[in-house]
């Protein structure tokens, strides 16, 4: 391999037509976003990943948004991955995304966890607290992610809960009873059945910086369904079911679906909402994709050997 490394725009169509389909032009800068990405071992990929090496996020309500999220590292000893992102929508302004993943059960992500809560003025340390009190028994944190927009940033600290945990039980009181239902048949509406009735995986996940915007639902269930018609059409009207760009939607899953490089074996890999006095507010969906190419290049002749 050169030096200088693989060149990002001859990698898969989604880093460079993905923006393009979001109407935010051809600019290479947000196609390099792939040009670091490493690749994730066997032993150390994740539900949410599946292998994949990019995730690109497709949300309701509102405009087309281009949300790309790329694995930066892994840790298979610490059981730990390292993701990079940026957010951009039709004005243009980018919002910084870092996110660190866990797999299994151990005090390292409550450790990161706190101290990053400790580093934010404000009641970010004391909600994270509270509420890991009453999760932390039932569940683990899978997830630590900040979001920059200027000078503001977000904490946000997601918890797988444990499959043999009534997630019903537990959550209602936690997050409100109007809250859970309108999660939880928004979720079943976009996986085709009750997902309550499949007990998950679920995951809850609150902005400790700012808890108004309202607690966060979801699944990887939604990447043991096959990548057929049926799933995209459910995806599709999820979308603007919520208020979203169905089109942009159904655009960027035909592009991952087609692309020849994609070696993630289930393209949509997880769903969440935001909900808030009873309603679902935000509806997210994550489509799983490689970030560099995985064809053979003439500096990387070992690339074509690989299966």
């Amino acid at each position: 391999m050169s030096k200088e490394g693989p060149d990002p725009l001859g990698g898969p169509d989604i880093m460079r037509l993905g923006p393009l389909l979001a109407g935010l032009g051809g600019d290479n800068s947000l196609a390099r976003m792939g040009a670091s990405s490493a690749a994730a071992r066997h032993d150390a990929r994740m539900c949410i990943d599946g292998g994949a090496s990019a995730l690109i996020a497709v949300a309701a309500p509102g405009p087309r948004v281009w949300e790309a999220h790329v694995l930066a590292s892994v840790d298979a000893e610490a059981g730990s991955q390292d993701w990079a992102g940026t957010r951009i929508g039709p004005e243009r302004v980018a919002v910084s995304l870092e996110r660190r993943l866990y797999r299994g059960r151990s005090h390292a992500p409550v450790a990161y966890a706190e101290a990053i809560a400790a580093d934010h003025a404000g009641q970010a340390l004391s909600t994270f607290r509270n509420v890991h009190r009453q999760i932390g028994p039932s569940g683990r944190i899978y997830s630590v992610g900040r979001e920059h927009i200027g000078t503001r940033y977000g904490i946000r600290i997601g918890w797988q809960i444990d499959r043999h945990v009534d997630v019903r039980d537990l959550l209602s009181p936690l997050v409100g009873a109007g809250n859970w239902a309108a999660a939880a048949s928004s979720l079943a509406d976009v996986h085709g059945f009750d997902l309550q009735r499949a007990g998950g995986p679920w995951s809850l996940s609150l902005d400790i910086v700012a808890p108004e915007r309202g607690w966060r639902v979801g699944s990887t269930r939604w990447a043991r369904a096959l990548d057929d018609t049926g799933k995209r059409k459910r995806l599709t009207q999820w979308i603007a079911s919520h208020g979203g760009d169905a089109a942009y939607a159904g655009a960027l899953h035909d592009l991952i679906r087609g692309s020849a490089d994609n070696p993630v074996k289930s393209i949509g890999r997880a769903v969440e909402v935001d909900v808030a006095g009873g309603q679902v507010i935000a509806a997210i969906a994550y489509l799983g994709t490689a970030s560099l190419p995985s064809r053979h290049t003439p500096d990387n002749p070992a690339q074509s050997d690989r299966r």
